[in-house]
């Protein structure tokens, strides 16, 4: 592939999502353009770069955005993360519950939905144990329409059910059916509500959150999408809010406005009183 489409695309994508494909990536870059051109049914890269001359129409941006994204992602992924929200960040769900005020958890990017529906087992199975309601909603936000769609299903191979999932979560999650997939119980998925939203873009109408799960997006992205994002975070949680990264992505050098609670599975961010009166 030539150098100058792979140049284009790839600046194209990291203003369209902050995501950045460096040269050692190109290859990466190369085989979903090339996926791309044989969705599209076009001869090769050349006719999709000669397309993208022009404004793009919506459904090919749409398709080039929902390819250029990672995807990957898994039922509990990183359980010692899961371990530490359990232990440090729902009892606090659970003291506002007890004052009757409704909680509101945001796993953005949120891929085919793993993440949130772990979150509702996690939430689920808090409930049981302490025989303690807590009052939550979870939001689910995605920039691909093609993940959304699967993640509102709640349909997943046998392979994508037991990846991080236990086997008794496994049966009293999902249910099996003919085909082998295994679907979200409905109980489960009326506490999530899905929608597409990109995080370079002003997401101020979503509200506010007492915990925003935002992991492993922040390692694809150019420093400058990187700050941009984490402000914009920051300002969509609630005093004393908490936000979730992945294990290997940090805030030095990003953000002063948050503070680290540790627990002995893991690290988290909390909101500064401080940056939480500048964001109100």
């Amino acid at each position: 592939m030539q150098p100058n489409i792979l140049a284009f695309f790839s600046k194209y994508i990291e203003k369209e999502l902050g995501i950045v494909y460096s040269e050692f990536n190109h290859f990466q870059l190369q085989n979903r353009l090339e996926e791309i051109t044989k969705i599209l049914g076009l001869n090769g890269p050349q006719e999709l770069f000669e397309l993208a001359q022009k404004p793009l129409p919506p459904t090919v941006k749409q398709l080039i955005l929902d390819i250029a994204t990672n995807n990957e992602t898994s039922f509990f992924r990183d359980p010692r993360l899961f371990k530490g929200v359990e232990s440090l960040l729902l009892p606090m769900l659970a003291d506002k519950g007890k004052a009757g005020a409704p909680c509101r958890i945001w796993s953005a990017a949120c891929s085919t939905g793993q993440e949130p529906y772990s979150l509702a087992m996690l939430l689920d199975q808090y409930e049981e144990k302490h025989k303690q309601k807590i009052h939550a909603q979870i939001t689910a936000t995605d920039i691909s329409a093609r993940v959304l769609e699967r993640a509102r299903a709640g349909r997943y191979t046998q392979l994508e059910a037991q990846r991080g999932l236990p086997m008794p979560l496994l049966l009293k999650y999902m249910q099996k059916d003919a085909e082998s997939f295994w679907t979200i119980a409905p109980a489960l998925k009326s506490r999530i509500t899905f929608e597409a939203r990109n995080l370079l873009q002003p997401f101020d109408a979503m509200g506010k959150f007492d915990i925003i799960f935002c992991r492993n997006v922040l390692i694809y992205q150019s420093v400058p999408s990187k700050i941009q994002i984490i402000k914009r975070l920051s300002e969509a949680l609630r005093p004393d809010g908490y936000l979730v990264l992945g294990a290997g992505e940090s805030l030095i050098g990003l953000s002063e406005a948050f503070e680290n609670r540790k627990t002995e599975e893991a690290i988290v961010y909390q909101l500064k009183p401080a940056a939480a009166k500048a964001a109100a």
